[in-house]
């Protein structure tokens, strides 16, 4: 699917994916690379991972909240009523669960169960699992995802700050202080089989285009 771009157009209209939602998956996609560009451990199928990158969110919609923020639709924010009636559309189609609608789009378009347990798998509320195991997937996949904000990529602290800002369904567990150690060890074991430092991935924004980039 790396190569196909034609093919994962087709698949974000059959399910109005919003843009800013197809440039999330996109960049987390080229985090993967990056890490894919610098990798000096044992073999990863890496057009596997890259293609769980591009799927990984694609019923999110459900989830979107347009009425408090209807900028994240950036350029489409003009059209935020017709983003609403997609959701509702969406959620009548799918559910109203993201990790439901993005699995039900998922077995639609005949993904194989593997992909698919991946892609259900990559959570950061299963972030001490995907760091004490040895699923090189499930490690890059969640760790290119947590590098990956609405503007852009960002620090692993900064993210993991911002999971502690905004989103109780993490930060009020028991667990938090685990999970969020859990997300570092899992940047300092990909470190560990690179030949750059994975903290120096960073965003490029490219003035007067919108063909921003990932890079180290």
């Amino acid at each position: 699917m790396e190569n196909d771009l034609v093919n994962l157009r087709q698949i974000y209209e059959r399910f109005s994916v919003p843009p800013n939602l197809a440039e999330h998956m996109e960049t987390v996609a080229q985090v993967v690379r990056v890490i894919r560009d610098h990798w000096i451990g044992e073999s990863v199928d890496w057009d596997f991972i890259i293609q769980a990158a591009l799927l990984h969110d694609i019923g999110n919609i459900v989830k979107f909240d347009f009425e408090a923020h209807p900028e994240f639709l950036g350029d489409e924010a003009k059209n935020v009523e017709y983003w609403k009636e997609v959701r509702t559309d969406i959620i009548a189609r799918y559910g109203n669960d993201d990790h439901l609608a993005s699995g039900n789009m998922l077995r639609e378009i005949g993904v194989s169960d593997e992909l698919l347990s991946t892609i259900q798998n990559k959570s950061f509320a299963n972030a001490i699992d995907v760091a004490a195991g040895n699923d090189w997937n499930a490690k890059i996949l969640l760790y290119a995802d947590m590098r990956v904000m609405p503007h852009g990529v960002t620090s692993l602290e900064e993210r993991l700050a911002d999971v502690r800002r905004r989103m109780p369904q993490y930060y009020r567990r028991l667990d938090f202080e685990e999970l969020l150690d859990a997300a570092r060890d899992i940047e300092t074991q990909i470190t560990a089989h690179l030949d750059k430092a994975v903290t120096d991935i960073t965003w490029v924004e490219n003035e007067g285009s919108d063909d921003n980039s990932v890079r180290i």
